[in-house]
């Protein structure tokens, strides 16, 4: 029979063990027991709207705000009472925060103070940096003759220069134009898989989290809403928080009626799981505007709706349309690709049939 205790001993340890991490100002609980385990080579983004905690969580991981409880462990190792320069991390900010009067050189190379290399250790490292990042014969120019993004790499690559065992990011693409920002971001993702640097980023922007994140960590209140991978969170919400904030979402007011169904007035939808809910529960039926289907459906398609074009917005790769249905009291958003139906022309008053495919339904409870 196999010891339980050696396969406990044999299991990787993560990167990073949060155990009841809590932080106040004054009044204000930032941060509320925080649990989270973060594996090696993992890329975690701390993603949330303004003042969910996310860069409290961030700042406490990096002893730049000491949380008032529990315990961080990096490897192993208790670093919950450490100071900032006792922890193995590098940090990149929103605002790049580097040296004006330093040359872009000499800021790389501040990343490597109070380590052993040599002189031309020391130059030999932050050239491989600089070429790691794409600044190949920028050596010697000074921040304010870069672009944005330029300096945002120098910060990256200054947080690189010792190799640390933890690299966080602080919204650092937030400032940066649109195309550079996601030029940028393509670029961090490949240079951390390549370093295999176990990486946290804040952001708010929610395509960022789900483009280059490895795991989500949902936040709200100074607590975690969910963790998962970008498909869990958007396909598998856990709570009505996480289906709006990630993605449009439509919310319906509904009545559990029955296992496998809800109404809407007296309009009955067929939804596969309303379990917890039980029958009589006032619930939230939920679906994405991209899953809403749009043509000509047979008399066996389940959720049928007839529907009116209220407006039409064109977004580039798709239109967003709002329709109303008179068996609905809110109006329905749906996203409707270039192919298909999309080809015909939408205009406000167009009659459309559309389908709520059952396994697209999600139900939350009301209010939540």
């Amino acid at each position: 029979m196999q010891d339980l205790s050696d396969t406990a001993q044999t299991a990787p340890m993560p990167a990073l063990q949060i155990s009841g991490l809590s932080k106040s100002f004054g009044t204000f609980t930032a941060l509320k027991g925080i649990d989270l385990a973060i594996e090696k080579g993992e890329f975690v983004c701390f993603l949330g709207p303004s003042g969910c905690g996310k860069t409290t969580l961030l700042r406490a991981i990096a002893g730049l705000d000491v949380q008032d409880y529990g315990t961080i462990l990096q490897n192993g190792r208790d670093i919950s009472g450490l100071p900032v320069h006792g922890r193995d991390f590098g940090i990149v900010f929103q605002s790049y925060a580097l040296f004006p009067n330093l040359s872009v050189a000499r800021n790389v190379g501040f990343g490597l103070r109070g380590s052993d290399l040599g002189r031309q250790q020391r130059k030999a490292r932050v050239a491989e940096l600089l070429s790691m990042v794409g600044l190949d014969g920028q050596a010697e120019k000074y921040p304010a003759q870069l672009s944005g993004g330029q300096q945002q790499r120098v910060a990256l690559a200054r947080a690189l220069a010792p190799s640390p065992g933890l690299l966080l990011l602080d919204e650092p693409l937030s400032a940066l134009d649109a195309q550079v920002r996601l030029h940028l971001r393509d670029q961090l993702r490949q240079l951390q898989r390549e370093l295999g640097v176990t990486t946290i980023m804040v952001t708010h922007d929610q395509d960022e989290a789900l483009s280059i994140a490895d795991r989500i960590v949902v936040m709200r209140q100074g607590q975690i809403e969910q963790i998962g991978t970008p498909e869990e969170v958007f396909r598998h919400p856990a709570t009505a928080f996480v289906a709006g904030f990630l993605g449009d979402m439509n919310f319906i007011p509904a009545r559990v009626q029955s296992a496998g169904t809800v109404a809407v007035g007296d309009t009955v939808f067929e939804v596969p799981d309303t379990a917890p809910h039980a029958p009589g529960d006032a619930v939230s039926l939920c679906i994405r505007p991209a899953d809403i289907m749009v043509g000509d459906f047979g008399d066996d398609t389940p959720n049928r709706l007839g529907a009116t074009v209220r407006t039409v917005s064109f977004r580039g790769n798709f239109h967003q349309l709002s329709v109303r249905c008179p068996d609905l009291a809110e109006p329905l958003d749906i996203e409707l690709r270039h192919q298909g139906e999309a080809r015909r022309r939408m205009t406000e008053g167009t009659a459309l049939d559309i389908a709520l495919p059952p396994r697209k339904l999600v139900l939350f409870p009301a209010g939540g």
